[in-house]
Formats: C-alpha cells, sequence, structure tokens
C-alpha cells in the first residue's frame, strides 16, 4: 500500500486512475523486494529443515548453525536472486489478476462494489483471490523449485 499511495500521490490523481495497474505492479514490486530481504533468510532455513531434517530441531536451532557452516551471505542470501525470481512475479500476478478479475466480475454483474451487499463484494473478493492465487501459483512454480535446489544442503546455500 505505501509504494502505491506514493507513486498515485506522485503522479496525480487522474494519471493514478489511467495508469492503475502499471502502479499497482511496480508498487507490488517494490514491495516484494523489500520484504523479500527478511524473508530469504527464513525461506532459506525452512527448505535446509524440510531437506535436511537432522540439520536442526527448528528455526532457532538452525539459524546459528547456517551461520556456522556456511557464514550470513551464503547461508542465508544465496537464494535471494532466485526468491526474487519467485516472489515478485507472484506478487505482481495476484495483484494484477485479482484486480482484473474483481472487476470482469462486476462488470459482469453490471454492477460496483458500492451497489453490491457486503456478502456479494466478499464473494467477489473471494473468487477473484482464487483465481489470482491459482494464476500466482503457475507464474512463480519455475523460479519455487530452482529455490528450493539452491536451498537444499551442499547445493550452495
Amino acid at each position: 500500500e505505501f509504494f502505491k499511495i506514493k507513486t498515485a500521490q506522485f503522479v496525480g490523481e487522474e494519471d493514478a486512475c489511467k495508469y492503475r495497474y502499471p502502479i499497482y505492479l511496480g508498487a507490488a514490486a517494490a514491495a516484494e523486494f523489500v520484504a523479500d530481504i527478511f524473508l530469504c533468510p527464513l525461506e532459506a532455513t525452512r527448505i535446509r529443515l524440510v531437506s535436511n531434517p537432522s540439520f536442526a530441531s527448528g528455526l532457532i536451532t538452525a539459524f546459528p548453525k547456517i551461520i556456522k557452516t556456511d557464514g550470513v551471505i551464503r547461508g542465508f542470501y544465496s537464494g535471494f536472486g532466485p526468491i526474487l525470481f519467485k516472489q515478485i512475479p507472484y506478487t505482481m500476478a495476484k495483484f494484477a489478476v485479482q484486480g482484473a478479475a474483481a472487476e470482469q466480475i462486476y462488470n459482469g454483474m453490471g454492477k460496483t462494489p458500492e451497489k453490491c451487499s457486503e456478502g456479494t463484494n466478499v464473494a467477489v473478493s473471494l473468487s477473484s483471490g482464487i483465481i489470482a492465487g491459482v494464476a500466482a501459483a503457475i507464474v512463480s512454480h519455475p523460479a519455487d523449485t530452482l529455490l528450493s535446489m539452491i536451498n537444499k544442503e551442499g547445493a550452495g546455500g
């Protein structure tokens, strides 16, 4: 929301409406990049624990062990590029597809969200969210596979 609001304020109300999808996509990408800086160590640790359950008993015990064996950069951020290639397209697809799907559903009903009941709006939100989730999963799957391979023990992470 932060990046979306700041960009919309920067370009002005008229252009923000006209260019809403590029703004949504850019804001989603920027926000996801920042989030991935914090997500990457957790994802690397999760994958290490899943691929080798005997490595550590959990997150708290795995963190220092990864630092000791691989160092901070190699241990936690060797998968940073792949996580960006997974998460940024996922987030962009999720936002763009959900927005477009919701618009199409409302257009198909010939209504705006303001003219619909709360229940209808929730149903549209859930329906467009399901569609967006499927699209986002398809878009991010190849990078997810690569990320899992990189973070397995002995594979550089």
